[in-house]
């Protein structure tokens, strides 16, 4: 589909430097993805590291996130040049000048000529005055190149697509051809052939791109961005509403205050002075915090907005290829974004204030001593459940639980379960196979797989990854097409029992007294042995680890750090740890036949019995990303209950 002139012109955000609001010259992007001119991003890195005398590196102009440059030798005035080039903006902006009539030659550009062009060389992405397009089709080696007229660009008549030819990341003098799905990424021969070799599954860039437009990969980052931007619209809309009630409040007291002051003595004066400067004291600290977090909502927002300018650019005007670039950018750094956000939101407080006139006031010609005091509260920001844009409040540390629907998964058997978008995946022991299931529990599918699976952890939107016990592996499967994509050989760990997803794409594997972390290829990057009880492992943030340590309790540890160990005599053979959206902790003791749920700091909030899910030993539980909805497994059963929290 040819571009508009009006949609082009809809596009100047996107090409203008928020540094120097002007059309970008030479574009560079940060790994937070947002983008600034080359000269413009160095003269900023140059004063930034002179002003903070900072050496390892420098914050992002916009959203303030660290871009870290501690490994390199060189100094920070060549960092801007060591920056990837933004090739979609630069093709966007090469599109603008076309509809604009303002496209010179690239040719004659470099002889220090200007001669307007009259056509555009798809292959090259250079545009031709028609001298130099007459030289262009008379070399051997362009002369099969597709060349476009301008005026047909223009009229809208030709189907030119926006970076049809991609640079690589890695090697920017050569073009991405193919696309490594084992890793997500997109590369040239040259990245396959030195770091892709062994992979199973490398296909070219254009079947890669075919449909990413309308995949459900691309539409649920879509969505999720957009659901995200209108949570942070709520949030900072709600700090800003807090700014305007807690200064009004204190307008108030001052008021009241002041009403006091006019049927008292000259004696209250200098209490009047003593409450002003109490209240003007809280005034100052909590708008500066309410105006902070104002601040930092809307970094986030800012560069959700990028994301989303990005990803809609590359979806309604750049080439299949270019969206599957943005979206393999986006898409991890979207986890990350919303973790931090979470945490962010778990230290948030609605602040209000109140005046409380002393007892004496009314006797105050000898005895009182001041007007009053002001209070400060805060009140935890209520962390709300978001649903398809509807939001309703959970819960979670005493809420009645309900059972919603029972699965019989198999006659027996350990099953494991897992929520992956609108499907819930369970992998069945005995049956030796991975089966889907619509969210309301009807069967939808499955894939036999060898021998027997014992639990399973999401990778992304749409792959899961499960582990093999009988010959130690990992099996990589894509649960939207119920497909095998790879293997992972762990013949060299001595058993392989649970599965969580780490920082960094890595995977935690843990046995019974081990616990194991490998990377997408398989390889062992690190081993902690445990005291035993360690057969399921999870994590709530990827940093840390949440596993089975003895036969009745817990460790919670982010790298050799234990931040509690939790250990209760009613918590028998602890196996299936869930994590739900406000980060409580819930234990599936299958000999003790309860589950524990406790805080993040391992603290016993509730034990549930089992009775309550109509199972009679629990063996895993999960809960759905931002859901109060949960599925519990029973061991030797094959029964999986779905159930929520109200």
């Amino acid at each position: 589909m040819a571009t508009s002139r009006e949609d082009i012109e809809q596009l100047d955000d996107l090409l203008t430097c928020t540094i120097c609001l002007e059309t970008f010259k030479v574009p560079k992007y940060l790994p937070c993805l947002h983008t600034f001119c080359e000269s413009c991003i160095n003269t900023y890195i140059v004063s930034s590291t002179e002003k903070e005398k900072e050496s390892e590196g420098f914050k992002c102009p916009a959203c303030r996130k660290l871009v870290s440059y501690i490994k390199t030798a060189e100094k920070p005035e060549t960092w801007a040049s060591t920056l990837p080039t933004n090739h979609f903006v630069m093709s966007m902006l090469d599109k603008r000048e076309i509809h604009r009539s303002e496209k010179l030659c690239n040719s004659c550009q470099f002889n220090d000529k200007s001669k307007k062009a009259m056509s555009w060389c798809t292959f090259c992405e250079e545009a031709f005055c028609e001298q130099c397009d007459e030289c262009h089709r008379s070399f051997k080696v362009s002369a099969k190149h597709k060349l476009i007229s301008i005026n047909e660009i223009q009229s809208g008549n030709s189907d030119l697509k926006i970076s049809e030819v991609l640079s690589c990341e890695e090697h920017p003098e050569k073009i991405v051809e193919v696309y490594c799905v084992d890793h997500s990424k997109p590369c040239c021969t040259l990245c396959a052939t030195l770091s892709h070799r062994k992979c199973e599954n490398v296909s070219s860039i254009v079947n890669a791109a075919k449909g990413i437009k309308q995949s459900k990969l691309t539409t649920t980052l879509v969505k999720k961005l957009d659901e995200r931007n209108k949570e942070l619209n709520e949030i900072i809309g709600n700090r800003k509403d807090s700014v305007t009630k807690f200064e009004t409040t204190t307008e108030n007291i001052i008021q009241e205050v002041s009403t006091l002051k006019r049927v008292a003595t000259d004696h209250l004066d200098k209490l009047e002075e003593t409450i002003k400067v109490d209240v003007a004291s809280s005034k100052k600290r909590v708008v500066m915090k309410l105006t902070d977090e104002v601040n930092t909502y809307s970094s986030y927002k800012s560069t959700l907005a990028n994301w989303q300018s990005v990803l809609n650019g590359s979806i309604d005007h750049g080439s299949d290829q270019q969206c599957l670039m943005e979206v393999t950018k986006i898409g991890p750094k979207m986890t990350i974004l919303e973790k931090e956000i979470k945490e962010e939101k778990k230290n948030m407080k609605n602040i209000a204030a109140n005046f409380v006139p002393s007892e004496l006031i009314e006797n105050f010609k000898m005895s009182a001593q001041s007007f009053g005091c002001v209070n400060i509260t805060e009140d935890k920001f209520p962390y709300t459940l978001a649903d398809g844009g509807k939001r309703g409040k959970v819960n979670f540390r005493s809420g009645d639980i309900k059972i919603l629907h029972k699965i019989n998964a198999a006659k027996s058997g350990v099953t494991s379960v897992l929520f992956v978008g609108d499907y819930l995946v369970i992998t069945s022991y005995s049956k030796s196979n991975v089966a889907k299931y619509s969210s309301d529990g009807h069967f939808l599918g499955d894939l036999a797989v060898d021998h027997s699976p014992y639990d399973t952890a999401q990778v992304d939107q749409t792959q899961v990854a499960i582990t093999i016990t009988v010959n130690n592996k990992i099996l990589l499967v894509d649960i939207a097409k119920i497909k095998l994509l790879r293997t992972l050989d762990l013949s060299s760990l001595p058993d392989v029992y649970g599965l969580c997803c780490a920082e960094g794409g890595t995977f935690v594997v843990s046995s019974s007294n081990t616990l194991t972390w490998v990377d997408s290829s398989g390889k062992k990057v690190k081993e902690k042995s445990t005291p035993g009880g360690s057969c399921y492992v999870s994590t709530s943030d990827l940093k840390d680890c949440i596993y089975g340590e003895t036969n009745n309790s817990v460790s919670r540890v982010v790298g050799d750090t234990t931040l509690f160990t939790y250990t209760n005599a009613d918590l028998i053979g602890p196996r299936g740890i869930g994590i739900d959206f406000e980060d409580n902790i819930y234990i599936a003791g299958y000999l003790s036949r309860n589950i524990h749920q406790i805080t993040n700091e391992g603290e016993l909030l509730r034990v549930i019995p089992i009775e309550t899910f109509g199972i009679e030993m629990p063996w895993t539980i999960r809960f759905a990303p931002n859901s109060n909805k949960c599925a519990v497994t029973g061991y030797n059963t094959g029964i999986v209950v779905l159930c929520e929290i109200d």
